[in-house]
């Protein structure tokens, strides 16, 4: 089974890696020794008719490879570029490439499933419709790899959705509701209710979830950053960020702050 080596063989060199290969090898099309390779491999699958051990082991070589690329990419940061570089764009925010970065969690369960997808759909529709051509330059991991790009790409729309959506439920429980200087004298509230307002108009979903989850008193980082799906660290970066724009806010005149009991009133909890 030499002819196997160019997929599987665990002493691979390590530029074979593409969490390991420089940019400028990463971009250069093709290796005649391991075309050859995947091109006999490929005629072997075929004789098979795309079954037994060897497609089996194939899958099996092609899911690791898959598995490791996506979440290295991921956790540096660099997938959504990558994805945008062979034109499958990505519509990820930034905070959201953030959470990938910080949450290893979050990488399995959609690199799970983007491999998943991407193995399926190269081993039993790509490779038997000879869509996978060794003539165009790239070898089987090479045309894997934009497969498991596409991949990645549902799958992260699909978390994306449901991470929006708990998003915007979380801050409209009180920010876009009347919750907001509920108590407070009718004119002290109205007045309160714009400040906080004027504040979040152009805060991220992640910031306005915060603020909401902070003023029905789960106020611990940690607690915010269990609800949300982020990382200490990452609430208190919103934060950090939403501070320094309430301050240009108050200096702008754009909003009133209140540095009575109103402002205070949750600061208590603190």
């Amino acid at each position: 089974m030499q002819d196997h080596i160019a997929l599987s063989d665990g002493n691979r060199r390590r530029d074979d890696d593409p969490t390991n290969t420089p940019r400028s090898r990463r971009t250069k099309r093709g290796n005649p020794e391991r075309l050859e390779a995947d091109r006999a491999l490929y005629e072997r699958l075929k004789r098979d008719d795309f079954v037994g051990r060897e497609m089996e082991r194939l899958s099996q070589d092609l899911w690791v490879y898959g598995w490791k690329a996506l979440r290295a990419w991921m956790r540096d940061g660099t997938l959504v570029e990558k994805c945008g570089e062979r034109r499958i764009p990505v519509p990820a925010r930034w905070s959201e490439i953030e959470v990938l970065k910080r949450r290893g969690d979050i990488r399995d369960e959609i690199a799970h499933e983007a491999v998943q997808s991407a193995v399926k759909t190269f081993t039993e529709a790509y490779l038997p419709a000879g869509q996978w051509d060794p003539d165009k330059g790239a070898t089987m991991r090479t045309y894997f790899t934009r497969t498991c790009m596409y991949a990645f790409r549902d799958a992260f729309k699909k978390w994306a959705s449901g991470y929006r959506r708990h998003l915007e439920m979380t801050a409209s429980a009180v920010l876009d509701g009347d919750q907001i200087g509920r108590g407070m004298p009718l004119e002290e509230g109205v007045i309160y209710r714009h400040a906080i307002r004027a504040i979040l108009q152009d805060a991220t979903p992640e910031a306005r979830a915060i603020c909401s989850l902070i003023y029905q008193q789960k106020i611990t980082h940690k607690e915010i950053a269990a609800e949300l799906g982020l990382t200490s660290r990452a609430v208190e970066g919103h934060m950090r960020r939403l501070r320094a724009q309430a301050k240009l806010l108050f200096a702008r005149g754009d909003a009133v702050a209140f540095y009575g009991r109103i402002a205070t009133a949750k600061a208590g909890a603190r």
